[in-house]
C-alpha cells in the first residue's frame, strides 16, 4: 500500500504547523506506514508514505515544516545539524518561490 498526501504551497505557507499535522495524521493508519519521499510539482508537493513493518512505522512521528535560513550550503548544513541535535531527522527540501523549505520528523525514540 502507498499513501500519497498532496499539499499546496499555500497551505504550507499559511499554516506550516497544520500542514505538518496533516502528515502526522497520514502516518497514523490501520496499516503501518513510513515516510518515503516528497515530490514538488507546480504549486503542490506530494508526500509519499509506504507500507512497512510495524516496528519501522511513523505512527508516533511529529512532522515539521521549516523555512530554511538561505540557500547557502553552510547555513543549510548548520540548520540540518541544529535540527538533528534537537532530535529531528531531515526528510527532504523543496522550494516555495525563492525560499528553501525543509521537512523534518521527530520520533519519540529520538527525544
Amino acid at each position: 500500500m502507498i499513501k500519497i498526501v498532496p499539499l499546496s504551497e499555500d497551505d504550507i505557507l499559511f499554516d506550516a504547523e497544520a500542514a505538518g499535522e496533516a502528515l502526522d495524521k497520514a502516518a497514523r493508519r490501520l496499516r503501518p506506514v513510513r515516510f518515503s519521499g516528497l515530490c514538488p510539482i507546480g504549486r503542490q508537493v506530494l508526500f509519499v508514505f509506504n507500507e512497512c513493518d510495524a516496528d519501522e512505522d511513523d505512527s508516533d512521528a511529529k512532522f515539521v515544516f521549516s523555512r530554511l535560513p538561505s540557500c547557502d550550503i553552510n547555513e543549510v548544513s548548520a540548520a540540518f545539524l541544529s535540527r538533528f541535535t534537537g532530535g529531528f531527522d531531515t526528510l527532504g527540501t523543496f522550494f516555495i518561490g525563492d525560499d528553501l523549505w525543509g521537512l523534518f520528523k521527530r520520533l519519540p525514540r529520538n527525544a
